[in-house]
């Protein structure tokens, strides 16, 4: 499946590495610095400069690596480093959040260039320098004015070592922050803060602040800016929460939208799927691939590629009005017909390299590269095709009237600001032609995206920016350094999840960590947001029958309102304080929240108790009166309160009856199968029991794959356990995938018997798995003695047995990595012995 974007912003990041560099890039920084010096005399030239930060100490944000470490002077004892990794001079840093260095000046100076130099060995050392360096003044050393920010010219890539001097020059480059007309800054604190490679090295060795003692003619104070995020607003069209649906070319027609799809996209749905309330205030139309496999992201597509994604997303039942249609229906259930949906729409890249794009006004097709149309003529055919895709854009959206849609901006693809001399201007031209049609135009660089810090200075009106955490890779830290980062840039960020949580505990938790990152850096509260989602990780957690997924689907819901908290795990106390939290918002009742606080105080007792079964029959009680359809009638509680209470009861049931207080006595063990997989999908005799779940890709070497056959006799499996002894078993589970596309369904029904001697069993239940979305799923089949019983044995929520038999008929393929047998070792008190079933026919 096509569809993770976030890979192709780290290739995009990583073309840095070997994008052939132009004459111009390749000009030696500091070579470029000297011969700007004899046009235009520097401040260092004009006055009589000093190095204001000769011999002083200075304090690092985080602490250089041991093995090359800083002794607190070498970034100002004079002393540049050699083009050697192992020269004592140079500082290293390795990988993590954005390094600042603080200098204390003693007193305020006037301050008029200052520079930073940085070593690359690539690939030989795996050192590479910043791709930007910031340059900050302070009276305070708490409150930072900004004086510019500094891309690398040099780039990155293989070679040689090299080095590279990023630099602020007054004179040169005036100053950044606060509309500041000056030359000089006067100021006591100078801060450098320079990016951090998400896995690489970076070394510096010295930083030199030049300018003069007390305050010179001209040198101007700096006002402070508090980074912070871009908040919604008019900049954002409005649209707080921007989710991105993916509509180019993708497997298993991923890329289609329809009403059913959208539906919980747009909307908050309960477990019935009905709509209570809206969801996203905001939808990102993008593609990635054409059908071709051209990609509209890195400038592959032609005038082919773009007008098939127009007539795909434009079509009388294309993906915009599938849109309408979902707009139009929740719309009409909230009870509010008139409301709309924003809309932002992709624009494909111009590639920089086509020579062949199309013809679009019978002039003949256009070319965009450089060196074969010259430049002007390659600038002015890429805004050629932007502005007809642009023309073509408004055509269709005036011509299909949409009732329930407003489309407020356009989104432009690249993720970083192209690294050719013309890509700033190419940026511009863009920014403009959209705002000529009274639009904002929205921007989500990656992380290591170049020169994103020039986005408003380009037009841009909203941009996000991407952590890149999700995808694996990265140190935990690099949720803050990319709140932080975008605070500088006076960015939003990026939500990234996709429908790997499904299945994946790892990528689940990166999600909450998102969740968690968003409350504390205040991203919640006051950030525009955009949210990438794979292609169907929001309707696959909305309709999910699994609570701890679904969970997920309303902790969402609670973060787009801002309500979601840090450590809201299901208990009686997190629910208590939900209600508490909605009856302060008058979606609950006073007199009805009593009682339901009432309610989970006796949940709790029980469970202090360790009485989980009796836990289960209150809450599943609690649930039965928050859903009375008289308590609905009164308007005791809203929907939506009732639907996250209604999850939180669900999970804590669940928990409650798979395995409160018991251990895998299957754990480690072997068992026997009664016909051998595939002998492509081996069992070696341990996968089952081993622990370990293989995710939702079914070569995945823990899945144990079984063929179906066209006899009759040869249909069925049946994987027997011997626990050793008699032993009290409260929880038979297995655990299956279905993946449609190659053929493997979960099974039609699973049975669970149990024995005490493996010759006559005692069945437990024969349980049918919950029918699967046609995304790709893995999922628990169970029997659970809290929850379902104990078969003939009222009250007994365990069975005292030996030998454990799970079977299951195989029709396609059928999958499964993992049976767990939950109980405890000896004869607990609610542990019966069954008598055998008899045989189908007999008494």
């Amino acid at each position: 499946m096509i569809s993770n974007k976030k890979w192709v912003s780290i290739l995009m990041a990583a073309a840095l590495l070997v994008t052939p560099i132009s004459a111009w890039q390749a000009t030696s920084p500091v070579a470029a610095a000297a011969s700007n010096q004899e046009a235009a005399p520097s401040a260092a030239e004009q006055t009589n400069f000093r190095n204001l930060a000769a011999g002083l100490p200075y304090e690092w944000s985080e602490a250089p690596e041991a093995s090359h470490p800083d002794d607190g002077y070498k970034l100002t004892d004079g002393q540049y480093g050699a083009l050697n990794m192992n020269d004592p001079a140079w500082v290293g840093h390795l990988r993590g959040k954005t390094r600042e260095v603080v200098f204390d000046l003693g007193e305020e100076k006037s301050i008029g260039r200052i520079t930073a130099h940085f070593f690359q060995d690539y690939p030989t050392n795996s050192i590479l320098v910043p791709l930007s360096v910031s340059m900050y003044v302070s009276d305070d050393k708490e409150n930072w004015g900004l004086l510019s920010h500094n891309a690398t010219q040099l780039l990155w890539g293989e070679g040689p070592p090299r080095e590279e001097t990023f630099e602020w020059d007054g004179s040169r480059d005036g100053i950044k922050g606060g509309n500041t007309d000056g030359e000089l800054a006067y100021a006591r604190y100078v801060k450098v803060a320079f990016s951090m490679h998400h896995a690489l090295s970076e070394f510096i060795d010295e930083i030199e602040i030049l300018g003069m003692d007390g305050k010179v003619d001209g040198a101007v104070k700096v006002p402070a800016e508090q980074p912070q995020f871009l908040e919604p607003g008019e900049a954002t069209a409005g649209i707080r929460n921007l989710n991105l649906l993916y509509n180019g070319q993708y497997a298993n027609g991923l890329g289609d939208w329809n009403k059913e799809r959208i539906i919980p996209n747009i909307s908050y749905v309960n477990k019935d799927g009905e709509p209570i309330d809206w969801l996203f205030d905001g939808i990102l139309y993008l593609g990635i691939a054409s059908p071709a496999g051209r990609d509209f992201g890195t400038g592959q597509t032609n005038l082919d590629d773009w007008n098939w994604y127009l007539n795909k997303t434009f079509a009388a039942t294309g993906d915009m009005q599938q849109l309408n249609e979902a707009a139009k229906e929740v719309g009409a259930k909230l009870n509010q017909p008139d409301h709309q949906v924003k809309v932002v729409l992709m624009i494909p890249n111009p590639g920089e390299s086509l020579t062949d794009f199309g013809d679009i006004d019978g002039s003949g097709s256009l070319n965009f590269n450089e060196t074969s149309a010259g430049k002007e003529k390659a600038f002015e055919n890429r805004g050629k095709a932007v502005q007809w895709y642009l023309d073509q854009v408004q055509q269709k959206w005036q011509a299909a009237n949409y009732s329930n849609l407003d489309l407020v901006g356009m989104y432009w693809m690249p993720e970083q600001v192209e690294i050719s001399e013309s890509g700033p201007d190419m940026m511009r031209a863009v920014t403009e032609k959209v705002h000529a049609m009274n639009m904002k135009v929205f921007w989500i660089p990656h992380s290591m995206a170049y020169k994103m810090y020039m986005w408003k200075d380009l037009g841009v009106d909203a941009a996000a920016y991407q952590p890149n955490y999700f995808f694996g890779g990265m140190d935990s830290d690099r949720l803050d350094d990319a709140t932080n980062n975008a605070k500088r840039f006076g960015m939003g960020n990026e939500i990234e999840f996709d429908d790997g949580m499904l299945t994946d505990p790892v990528l689940l938790q990166r999600f909450i960590e998102y969740l968690d990152s968003g409350v504390r850096s205040g991203l919640m509260q006051n950030g525009f947001r955009a949210y990438y989602q794979g292609n169907n990780a929001v309707y696959n957690l909305g309709v999910s029958k699994d609570p701890g997924l679904r969970l997920m689907y309303d902790w969402l819901y609670q973060y787009l309102n801002g309500t979601y908290a840090i450590d809201s795990d299901p208990s009686p106390e997190t629910m208590a304080e939900l209600v508490q939290g909605y009856v302060a918002s008058n979606e609950i009742n006073s007199v009805f929240g009593n009682e339901l606080l009432y309610r989970l105080q006796i949940i709790k007792l029980l469970l202090d108790q360790n009485k989980p079964k009796d836990a289960v029959s209150y809450m599943q009680d609690f649930l039965a009166h928050i859903h009375d359809p008289a308590v609905q009638a009164q308007g005791l509680i809203s929907p939506s309160a009732a639907t996250l209470l209604d999850t939180y009861a669900q999970v804590l049931i669940q928990t409650w009856s798979d395995g409160w207080g018991l251990s895998n006595l299957a754990l480690g063990q072997s068992y026997t199968l009664s016909r051998q997989p595939n002998s492509n999908y081996t069992d070696s005799g341990s996968e089952l029991t081993n622990g370990l779940f293989g995710g939702t890709d079914y070569r995945n070497g823990q899945w144990q794959g079984h063929a179906g056959s066209d006899y009759p006799e040869d249909r069925n499996r049946t994987i027997t356990f011997d626990l050793g002894r008699n032993k009290s078993i409260g929880l038979i589970r297995a655990h299956f995938l279905q993946d449609k596309g190659p053929g493997i369904y979960f099974p039609q029904n699973v049975s669970f018997s149990v024995s005490t001697n493996g010759q006559t069993w005692s069945k437990l239940a024969t349980v049918s798995p919950s029918s699967a979305q046609d995304a790709i799923s893995a999922d628990f089949v169970r029997w659970s003695g809290v929850t379902d019983g104990v078969p003939g044995k009222a009250g007994a929520d365990k069975v005292y047995a030996r030998y454990v038999r799970v079977e299951f008929p195989v029709n396609v393929w059928v999958f499964l990595d993992e049976i767990e047998v939950l109980g405890i070792d000896g004869k607990a008190a609610s542990a019966v012995v069954l008598p055998p079933t008899p045989p189908i026919g007999k008494p």
